[in-house]
C-alpha cells in the first residue's frame, strides 16, 4: 500500500477527466464515507456533504454511509467538522491511499473502483469545564456544541473540552426545589465553571455529610478518599495543600501502621528528612536508584535513609554536611536551595540589595534572590502587608508554607512539561 499527503484543495483525481461531467452510466462501483471520532468524544461526528456528477447530493452526520452502483464522473466531499475541530480526510482507492490536509476532497470515479473516505477528527480550539455543586455529589447533565451530552456527579472537570456554550441541569432533587440550568460560552485556552449552591433542609443524609465535608480538603490517600480536619477550606494555604496532596508531592500523617489520619499539620515545622521526601517526589527522583546506606549517622536505619542517601549521592547542597540533624526543622534557605537545585534552576549571582537579612555572604544568598526575582517566595510583610525588606533565612518552614512554595514551584518549573508527572 502506498500513502501520499497532500495539502490543496481539490487535488484528488483518480482516473481520466476534468471536473465536472455529467454522469454517464451505472458503474458497478461503490463510495463509502466513515468518520472516525476523536478520542475521548465517541459520538461527537461532524456534518459532511457529497456531490454527485448527476447534480445531486447527500448531506449526514452518520458514521458510515455508502453507496452502491453510484453513477460514475466527479465527486466533491466537503465536512463541517464539530466545534473547535479540524478535520482531514483519507481517501483509499485499489490500495492507493491519499490523505487531505483540508476538510474537502475531490475525486474522479471509474467504473468498477472502491472508494473509502475516512474522515479524522483533532482538537484545535478547546479548554476546560468544571460542574460543581455546594454540597457536591449530585447527578447532572452537562450539554456541549454540536448535541454532545455528558453525564457525571458533581464535581465532575473535563479537560480538554472544545470551546461552544455548555449548559448543565441537575437531576431532581426529591423534597427540594432543583435549581435552573446554568450556561456559559467556553472560548479557546479558557475555562467554564459552572457552579451551584444548593439550599434545602431536606437534602439527602449522603449529602448532608458531604456538606459538613466541602468544609475541609478533601484528597485521595492509597486509593481512599480521606479528609483533612485541619486544612478548611477558604483558607490562605487551602488550595496550595489541595494541589500538592492531588499531586502525591506531600501527603497527611499517618499513624503505626501506615494508615491516614487526616492530619495534614500546616502548622507543623518541615523537617530536613521530610525535606528530602518531598524534593525527591517534587522532582519525580526514584530514592531507590542509590542501594548503600547514607553516610549520615544519624540517617542510618530509619524511615529516611533511602533518601537521605540518595540526596547525599546526588550532591544536593542542604545535605553536604554528613553530620546534619535530619530531625531539625529546615529553613526557609534550605528550602529555597533545594527546590532550585533539584528543579535545576538558573541561579543569579547574589546582589545583597534584595533583603536586609541577605547579604551577599551568607549560605544560599543566590538562591534566595533568585527564587525571589521569579516569585517563588517573597519577603516578610507587616500587619498592613507592606513589605518589611526582611527574608528570615534561618526561620524554620511550615507545612502550610511548603504546600505553597511546592505549588508555586510546580506552576513556575514544572506544569506543561514532559518532567512533570504526578501519580
Amino acid at each position: 500500500m502506498t500513502i501520499r499527503r497532500v495539502s490543496l484543495l481539490l487535488v484528488v483525481l483518480l482516473g481520466c477527466g476534468t471536473f465536472p461531467f455529467p454522469a454517464v452510466t451505472q458503474s458497478g462501483s461503490s463510495i463509502t464515507v466513515t468518520q472516525t471520532p476523536l478520542d475521548g468524544f465517541p459520538s461527537l461526528f461532524g456534518n459532511w456533504v457529497l456531490l454527485k456528477p448527476d447534480g445531486t447530493s447527500t448531506e449526514t452526520n452518520v458514521a458510515t454511509h455508502s453507496y452502491d452502483a453510484p453513477p460514475v464522473g466527479n465527486y466533491l466531499l466537503n465536512v463541517m467538522p464539530p466545534s473547535g475541530m479540524a478535520a482531514t480526510v483519507t481517501l483509499t482507492l485499489n490500495g492507493e491511499t491519499v490523505i487531505i490536509d483540508k476538510p474537502q476532497a475531490a475525486f474522479q470515479l471509474n467504473e468498477g473502483n472502491t472508494v473509502l473516505l475516512n474522515i479524522h477528527y483533532t482538537l484545535t480550539l478547546f479548554g476546560k469545564v468544571s460542574v460543581d455543586t455546594s454540597p457536591p455529589g449530585f447527578p447532572f447533565t452537562l450539554s456541549g456544541p454540536d448535541g454532545a451530552v455528558y453525564t457525571g456527579v458533581t464535581p465532575g472537570f473535563y479537560d480538554p473540552m472544545p470551546v461552544g456554550l455548555y449548559s448543565v441541569t441537575l437531576d431532581p432533587i426529591p423534597g427540594c426545589n432543583t435549581p435552573g440550568p446554568q450556561s456559559g460560552r467556553l472560548i479557546k485556552d479558557g475555562r467554564v465553571v459552572l457552579s451551584t449552591e444548593i439550599v434545602c433542609d431536606n437534602l439527602p443524609e449522603q449529602q448532608q455529610n458531604e456538606d459538613q465535608a466541602s468544609k475541609f480538603v478533601k484528597a485521595t490517600i492509597d486509593g481512599k478518599s480521606v479528609l483533612f480536619t485541619d486544612v478548611p477550606t477558604g483558607q490562605w494555604f487551602t488550595a496550595s495543600v489541595r494541589r500538592v496532596l492531588d499531586a502525591k508531592v506531600m501527603s497527611g500523617y499517618r499513624n503505626a501502621d501506615g494508615n491516614p489520619t487526616g492530619k495534614f499539620g500546616p502548622n507543623d515545622p518541615v523537617t530536613l528528612a521530610e525535606l528530602a521526601k518531598i524534593a525527591h517526589r517534587l522532582a519525580s527522583i526514584d530514592e531507590t536508584h542509590v542501594t548503600n546506606p547514607p553516610e549520615n549517622d544519624q540517617a542510618k536505619g530509619t524511615w529516611f535513609a533511602p533518601f537521605f542517601a540518595s540526596a547525599e549521592n546526588l550532591g544536593w547542597l542542604v545535605y553536604l554536611n554528613r553530620s546534619v540533624d535530619p530531625l531539625r526543622p529546615a529553613t526557609r534557605a534550605e528550602v529555597v536551595a533545594t527546590f532550585l537545585q533539584v528543579l535545576n534552576v538558573k541561579r543569579d549571582w547574589p546582589t545583597g540589595a534584595m533583603f536586609d537579612d541577605v547579604s551577599r555572604s551568607i549560605p544560599y544568598a543566590d538562591c534566595i534572590e533568585t527564587a525571589a526575582t521569579h516569585s517563588l517566595v517573597s519577603g516578610y510583610t507587616d500587619d498592613k502587608g507592606n513589605l518589611t525588606g526582611l527574608f528570615g533565612p534561618a526561620d524554620p518552614v511550615n507545612r502550610a508554607s511548603m504546600a505553597k512554595m511546592i505549588a508555586t514551584a510546580m506552576e513556575l518549573y514544572l506544569e506543561n512539561t514532559a518532567s512533570f508527572q504526578p501519580e
